[in-house]
């Protein structure tokens, strides 16, 4: 019998940003295996590797596969196994396994070379035609795995025509630096001052002032008396294009440089200007539950995504998320170790789980959408299309007013419109229907709209997650779905992922709520993979494990 060992590749896929290989380990000890990426000067430990009976798997995310959550730099990387007792190594050789997978319809498939079949599974990330980065799998001369990276970064403009653009447009860059050089001089001069560990401050730079998870933990933090422990500050800014007060500009710096604790809720681009001391905790509560559409560092090359070398997001000490399942989605969209995100559960959903708020809640939506108060209510709110704030858009067009009127007012039902924020172009309600359609999209907590919702009609809208929470029935309305897949994507495949039924026309969508045809049995599911705990104690998690930091 021949006990010699052996590791094989039997199988790469790619995940986004994720490179997964995997395949099997014979006549060695798993738990004396160690895997890295290996250039001639440089062994990079794979950390993110897991075993199940003679089986491996390896996620190597290459945007943060250094050791410094940088990304994969320029060169050829072999996959190198390790047994940690002996201390010899093993180079994986790829199996025939990865090559016999004739249900892949590609020009590679039937060809003979093993090394151009292996083509099929290179990758490149394109910002523009003068920047992008290419991750190819290559098959070495020992039938080993060799990753080829090469980063084409964005080419540097020739220093006399820099100048000359800038002469012509001098004001405001000088001003831009003007403002960028007293915020660096008033922050690092708070920051050298001595910290007490107990400054805490809440900002934004997308809302005017404090919501969402925000107000959650600091109304919590005030309930358990913690306001008289710390010392609370709080600097908000309506929107990312949203000027600061004079004050403000000198305020903002410095508050950050006394801060120990930094708490946001987006991302927010005045908190990446500088560098921080190393105990200087910096806490991401994200405005979204669950991850749903991609993200972030999730969306490299692609329209609207980050490029490689971006810093941003990346200087999160501590990030929040609904679940387990969910933390690994949230590390690879914001560009930082998995460890860094804590399944604490979200505390926009504590809400969910307090019965008095919920009576509360529900009188304040009938005070303020006076006619939806004994009427079915139907809440339409999908998420936007573009690359952002400033391209976002909905198309209108693909809403029949008059069918889901006349739906309405045969029905005695009601319709909220919530589009999303970045939306700004408003929906257009016919006279005939203003009595059972109801533009809510200035309303800012869409959470407080649920509460009197019957029945969710959304599209890629992380939404779904809250409304899953009420056991709220739910159709997606997805009639750009293959489009929106290649432009955006999503964490986990749309088909099988959504807790509804899917529809892609508004006949389809009309007569799925006539007939109540909601797949409905899906929303349970859903709830307990995406919550690991339901039971309204999500805020009391993010301060105890992350502010006070009493779990490791």
């Amino acid at each position: 019998m021949d006990f010699t060992p052996i590791i094989t590749i039997d199988s790469i896929k790619w995940e986004r940003v994720i490179l997964n290989i995997a395949g099997k380990i014979k006549n060695i000890d798993q738990n004396a295996v160690s895997f890295s990426l290996y250039n001639g000067d440089v062994s990079l430990p794979l950390t993110s590797v897991q075993f199940i009976d003679e089986y491996y798997l390896i996620r190597l995310n290459i945007s943060t596969a250094n050791i410094d959550c940088t990304y994969l730099s320029d060169g050829e990387w072999t996959v190198m196994a390790q047994d940690k007792v002996t201390g010899i190594k093993y180079m994986p050789t790829i199996s025939d396994d990865l090559f016999c997978d004739d249900g892949i319809e590609d020009e590679f498939v039937y060809c003979s070379d093993r090394s151009v079949k292996i083509q099929r599974f290179y990758k490149t990330f394109v910002k523009s035609a003068k920047h992008y980065y290419q991750a190819n799998p290559t098959l070495n001369a020992k039938g080993g795995l060799t990753l080829d990276i090469f980063y084409q970064h964005p080419n540097k403009k020739n220093p006399f025509i820099k100048f000359a653009t800038g002469f012509v447009k001098l004001f405001k860059p000088l001003v831009y630096w003007f403002n960028k050089s007293w915020f660096k001089i008033i922050f690092y001069a708070s920051n050298m001052l001595p910290h007490s560990g107990k400054n805490i401050l809440f900002t934004s730079d997308s809302r005017a002032e404090i919501g969402g998870n925000l107000a959650l933990i600091y109304d919590r933090m005030c309930e358990r008396g913690l306001n008289k422990q710390y010392k609370i500050h709080m600097m908000f800014k309506e929107s990312l294009k949203t000027r600061r007060s004079f004050v403000d500009k000198f305020k903002m710096p410095y508050l950050l440089g006394r801060a120990d604790i930094i708490l946001i809720d987006d991302f927010n681009p005045t908190v990446q200007l500088v560098k921080y001391r190393k105990d200087t905790k910096i806490i991401q509560v994200w405005h979204a539950c669950g991850a749903f559409k991609t993200v972030g560092f999730s969306r490299l090359g692609k329209p609207g995504g980050p490029v490689m070398k971006s810093k941003a997001h990346k200087l999160y000490t501590h990030a929040i998320a609904s679940s387990t399942h969910v933390a690994k989605f949230y590390a690879e969209a914001f560009g930082i170790a998995e460890n860094k995100v804590y399944p604490t559960g979200v505390p926009r959903t504590d809400i969910f789980f307090d019965d008095e708020y919920k009576i509360e809640v529900k009188e304040r939506m009938y005070d303020a959408f006076e006619q939806v108060k004994g009427k079915k209510v139907i809440l339409f709110a999908p998420t936007f299309r573009g690359n952002g704030a400033k391209s976002a858009h909905y198309p209108f067009g693909k809403i029949n007013m008059q069918a889901l009127g006349n739906y309405c007012k045969s029905t005695d039902s009601v319709v909220i419109f919530k589009m999303h924020p970045f939306v700004k172009t408003p929906i257009f309600i016919p006279d005939e229907f203003k009595d059972v359609m109801i533009d809510a999209s200035e309303y800012r907590e869409i959470n407080d709209i649920l509460f009197i919702t019957d029945l969710l009609i959304t599209d890629y809208s992380s939404v779904v997650y809250e409304a899953s929470s009420l056991n709220i029935p739910m159709l997606f309305y997805a009639f750009d779905l293959d489009g929106y897949i290649s432009s955006r994507d999503f964490y986990e495949p749309f088909e099988t992922f959504v807790p509804g039924k899917i529809v892609k026309t508004f006949g389809e969508l009309i007569k799925a709520i006539e007939t109540h045809d909601f797949e409905q049995e899906k929303v349970a599911p859903f709830r307990d993979k995406n919550f690991e705990y339901q039971d309204g104690g999500s805020t009391d998690r993010v301060i105890d494990w992350l502010i006070l930091g009493t779990k490791e």
